[in-house]
Formats: structure tokens, sequence, C-alpha cells
């Protein structure tokens, strides 16, 4: 993952995501847009999962985009691997070009007053202590 200078938001102030996110106000935010169909967010996802659960005390949330993609294969996805993160349809591909996602998995991380601070291309191994290193500072 990079530090990105602080960013706003990217993308219209309405809709799904950015009224998810408002949702957790005050909270660091992970989002991760993915596709059923793509092996690596396959093989990503579990981890993030454990992420989510790890850090829900401390009061991150974690939301994922699933980009260009079926509602029937969304959900049997996370129904077989028991996944419960908040999930995004966005089937038009309109939110992941708002926010430059052009390869999946991308991830973007928004500190608590939900200005991007990392970025994130391709597969992040979530259960590795080193992303916890690069979360904690966000958490404060």
């Amino acid at each position: 993952m990079t530090r990105v200078a602080t960013a706003p938001l990217p993308g219209p102030t309405d809709g799904p995501l950015p009224a998810l996110i408002a949702s957790y106000r005050g909270q660091p935010v992970i989002i991760s847009f993915w596709a059923s169909w793509c092996e690596p967010c396959r093989q990503e996802m579990p981890s993030l999962q454990r992420l989510a659960e790890r850090w829900r005390a401390l009061g991150l949330a974690v939301i994922t985009v699933a980009v260009a993609d079926q509602r029937s294969r969304i959900a049997d996805f996370l129904s077989e691997n028991e996944l419960q993160l908040a999930v995004v349809d966005d089937r038009e591909r309109i939110v992941s070009r708002a926010w430059g996602a052009r390869l999946l998995p991308t991830t973007v991380v928004l500190d608590r007053r939900h200005r991007i601070r990392l970025r994130g291309e391709g597969p992040i191994d979530w259960d590795s202590p080193a992303i916890d290193q690069t979360l904690q500072p966000l958490m404060k």
C-alpha cells in the first residue's frame, strides 16, 4: 500500500457508497473494490474479513464494492466464504471509475475524517503484521 497526499473523496456525493461512508462518521474506513470473478479478489476477501473482525472494536469499518458482477454471484461467494462485509453493487462501474479502481482488487483507506490516506492495487495479505503497523496511525 502506498501513502497518498490527503485527498477528498472522489465522485458524486450521493449514492450508496457515500451514504455508507457517512454512516461511519469518525471511523477510519477501508474500501475494497473487488469481483467474485476475480481470482486474486477471491483469495484476498477472507483475510479482509478477518481484518474487519480484528479491528472492529477499534472502530475500523470495511466496505466492499463489487465491480461489474452479478448479484447472485456476489451473494453466493459471500455465503460460501461466510463473509459479512458491507457490499455496494457497482455493476455499471460508475463508482469504480470515479475512484480510479482500474485493477482489481484495489483498496482505498480513509482516515477518521474520511480523507484518502492509503491506496493499494492488487491483492493484500490483511493478516500480515505489516498491515497492522500501516493501519495503526489511522486509528488514533
